[in-house]
C-alpha cells in the first residue's frame, strides 16, 4: 500500500489553484478576442472612375519616313597620359642616345626611368626596342609581354606593336609557331 504523506496535498491544491487562474486568464483573452471581431464594418471600398476605353495610337499610313540602319560610333582614338617631367627627360634622353649608337646609355636612361614609372608600358616598350636592337632576343620577348600587360586595352598602337615586337624576337630564336602566332595577335591590333 502506498500511504499518502501530508506534505502532498498542499500540491494538490496548488496546482489546482494555478490550474484555474490559467483557465480565467485564457478565458478573459478569448472574450476580448471575440469583442473585437464582431464590429460591424460600414466602410464600404472607394469607387473606381471609368474614363472609357484608351485610344489606340494612329496608325502610320503613307508615311515616308524612313528609319537608317544603326551604325555604332567610332571608336576614339586612345591618349596615353603624360608622363611626369622626370620621366619624359629620361625618355627623351634614352630616344636621342638610341639614335646616336649609344644602346648601353639608352638602356641606362630607360630603366631609371622605370625606377620611376614601373607601370608605364610605352617605357617597357622602348626598352623592347632597345634590347631588340641589341638582339638580346629572349630579353624582348619579356619586356615586351610585360608591356602588353601593362598597357590599356585601349591602347591598340601600342599593343599591336608589343606583339610585332614579340614575332621578330621568336623569329630570331628560331621559334617559327610562336612567331606566326604573335603575328596573328599583332594583325588583330591594326
Amino acid at each position: 500500500m502506498i500511504a499518502m504523506h501530508s506534505s502532498t496535498m498542499p500540491d494538490t491544491a496548488r496546482c489546482a489553484g494555478r490550474a484555474a487562474a490559467r483557465l480565467a486568464l485564457i478565458g478573459t483573452v478569448a472574450v476580448m478576442l471575440s469583442a473585437c471581431g464582431g464590429m460591424n464594418r460600414s466602410d464600404r471600398p472607394a469607387q473606381v472612375e471609368d474614363r472609357g476605353a484608351v485610344p489606340a495610337p494612329p496608325a502610320a499610313t503613307g508615311s515616308d519616313t524612313q528609319i537608317a540602319a544603326y551604325t555604332p560610333p567610332a571608336q576614339p582614338a586612345y591618349a596615353r597620359p603624360e608622363p611626369k617631367r622626370a620621366v619624359a627627360v629620361l625618355q627623351q634622353r634614352a630616344e636621342d642616345q638610341r639614335r646616336s649608337g649609344d644602346l648601353d646609355g639608352a638602356t641606362v636612361s630607360l630603366e631609371r626611368a622605370l625606377r620611376i614609372a614601373p607601370d608605364d608600358a610605352l617605357l617597357w616598350h622602348a626598352l623592347a626596342e632597345v634590347r631588340m636592337t641589341q638582339q638580346r632576343h629572349e630579353l624582348v620577348v619579356q619586356l615586351a609581354a610585360k608591356s602588353n600587360a601593362l598597357a590599356n586595352p585601349a591602347d591598340r598602337e601600342l599593343r599591336g606593336s608589343n606583339w610585332h615586337l614579340i614575332a621578330q624576337a621568336r623569329r630570331a630564336l628560331g621559334d617559327v609557331g610562336g612567331a606566326r602566332e604573335a603575328e596573328r595577335r599583332a594583325a588583330s591590333y591594326n
